[in-house]
């Protein structure tokens, strides 16, 4: 990947700083890196627009482009994007972004691709009625399908070496929980918790987007009913193991504690091999706690507690309320 410098992207920035100037500088900042970008790659006439979504700095050129712009301080998700974004293209029965150009300015990552229509599905989502949300679900785990039946090549970027990275992850965990303030008794039971979930992995790696949810989502609306349309943000895929890490985000921000959802969900997707509804709830909690960046407690707070939450068995019975069996 070819580096371009123009010397207007701040260089050393801690993760607090970047954050803090990726959100609060205002659009003329970027303007010298997109008017460059637009020249460089033949880009339309038209007034770009900062969009306030995610942790990189998003912007819009009319109604045709987006630039994501990924600092180096975690500037493997745009190089995710860049890998991932040609390997879907029509592969899924959704849309997804195409890639017109990526590269970095500045040891800044940037990702240009196209922009999807549709009204994002986190703005729609809270004012659907349940058989609607049964609907989108549905199509959920049609998607969750045809992301596990992805090609790709032996020796991608992507795959992980899986018993290395579950270490990795778990090994990093706790310091991350303690950061965002969980409770000390939930904190104390994470890695018992952890080591009784055991080993879930599939034989065969597949590919895993991991952050399907209403803000990746495009929706559309046809004879007054709402359906999915696109799929969007590839900088947490991998090529993995298990399908827990897939199935695990759109039951947090989806289902958010119904088991009619969650039922439906997992009847679309074709269910997880008849494991026992305790074993598959210990399984996505165990995910939950070790996923990349993830925020428990916000995902937590994602459905709402109908009882103590003072042991992680507690937690996953709330979180995931299946019927017996799978």
């Amino acid at each position: 990947m070819s580096g371009t410098f123009i010397d207007c992207l701040p260089q050393g920035l801690d993760n607090p700083a970047c954050n803090d100037f990726i959100q609060s500088a205002p659009l003329t900042a970027w303007m010298p890196v997109l008017s460059h970008l637009q020249r460089e790659f033949g880009l339309p006439d038209g007034i770009w627009e900062k969009i306030p979504q995610g942790a990189n700095a998003l912007f819009g050129l009319g109604d045709e482009v987006i630039v994501k712009l990924v600092p180096p301080n975690w500037r493997r998700q745009g190089d995710k994007e860049i890998l991932v974004a040609p390997l879907l293209e029509g592969k899924l029965s959704l849309q997804t972004p195409r890639l017109i150009g990526g590269g970095e300015i500045d040891n800044w990552v940037f990702v240009i691709t196209s922009r999807l229509a549709g009204a994002l599905l986190a703005d729609v989502w809270p004012s659907l009625d349940i058989e609607q949300k049964r609907s989108i679900m549905v199509q959920t785990g049609q998607v969750l399908r045809e992301l596990r039946a992805v090609a790709f090549d032996q020796y991608i970027a992507l795959e992980v070496d899986w018993p290395s990275y579950l270490q990795e992850l778990t090994a990093g965990c706790l310091a991350r929980h303690q950061r965002r303030n969980m409770p000390a008794g939930l904190l104390g039971r994470v890695l018992p918790y952890l080591e009784a979930a055991g080993d879930f992995a599939e034989a065969e790696p597949r590919f895993i987007h991991m952050d399907v949810h209403p803000w990746n989502l495009m929706a559309k609306q046809e004879q007054g009913r709402w359906k999915l349309d696109g799929l969007l943000d590839f900088g947490d895929a991998i090529v993995g193991c298990s399908d827990r890490f897939e199935l695990l985000t759109p039951m947090i921000f989806m289902a958010q504690g119904s088991p009619l959802l969650l039922d439906t969900l997992l009847e679309s997707y074709g269910g997880t091999g008849g494991v026992s509804a305790p074993v598959l709830q210990r399984q996505l909690t165990a995910c939950m706690l070790i996923r990349p960046d993830s925020d428990v407690m916000f995902c937590m707070r994602q459905v709402p507690a109908s009882g103590p939450r003072d042991t992680w068995d507690q937690v996953a019975a709330q979180m995931f309320p299946f019927d017996s069996t799978r």
